[in-house]
């Protein structure tokens, strides 16, 4: 075996003992059922699903294809983004993201499994209701799988990418992103079908308020989740 083989090894095991803890994986996994339980509810809303899901969800709609493989997809597509923004930023351990998107789309089919008894709204204000009470769940999920400092999912790798090379904290960068994404779901609708398929007032309520909402949540649980976790 060359000596760039084992060196490659051994930094990967490094990396990976240097982030695995119990307690980093349990909040990390905790964040990513939170963010599939608050897009299941917002899409049992039907005013749109979240703004990171609608645009595997609308290429879903179109092609046939199941939501979950459309996901993983989209997902290492960003991956790929992470790596051209800022290669030098681009651990080994990262590659992992292609593990962790096939592991929140399980999440995310779960998650629909779960909520599978909550009733489908028949009112606009009860569908606003459920949009806010998704907004809760997402931004909280994000909160907490980001800062247990395990790894992102490619959707907030890019953030913190961006956030990272460009000095815009993260909560500001993620409503650029998810305003981004809306817009690209609703051109490729819109060029394919004519139509806005998975994007309605729901979506663009999520791409601007689920960054606002982290702000706060970070101000009140930070100091305490940094102990937890060092613990």
């Amino acid at each position: 075996m060359s000596n760039k083989t084992t060196d490659f090894k051994e930094k990967f095991q490094e990396e990976i003992l240097k982030k695995l803890s119990f307690r980093r994986l349990f909040i990390y996994c905790i964040g990513l059922f939170l963010i599939a339980i608050g897009i299941s509810i917002s899409a049992k809303s039907s005013l749109g699903v979240s703004p990171v899901n609608s645009v595997p969800y609308t290429v879903s709609l179109i092609s046939g294809f199941e939501q979950g493989l459309c996901t993983t997809a989209f997902f290492i597509v960003l991956i790929l983004i992470q790596f051209f923004i800022s290669p030098k930023d681009f651990s080994l351990f990262s590659f992992l993201q292609i593990l962790c998107s096939f592991v929140f789309g399980w999440f995310v089919t779960l998650a629909n499994i779960c909520t599978v008894f909550i009733p489908t709204p028949e009112n606009y204000p009860f569908q606003l209701l459920y949009i806010i009470v998704s907004l809760f769940f997402v931004a909280f999920g994000v909160y907490l799988y980001v800062n247990s400092d395990f790894l992102p999912l490619p959707s907030e790798g890019v953030m913190l990418a961006v956030s990272r090379k460009t000095g815009i904290a993260f909560h500001i960068c993620k409503i650029i992103f998810d305003c981004s994404v809306v817009v690209g779901a609703a051109v490729i609708s819109l060029l394919v079908t004519g139509t806005l398929l998975g994007v309605r007032e729901g979506t663009i309520i999520a791409a601007v308020f689920v960054g606002i909402i982290i702000k706060p949540i970070s101000k009140l649980l930070t100091k305490r989740l940094k102990t937890f976790l060092a613990d």
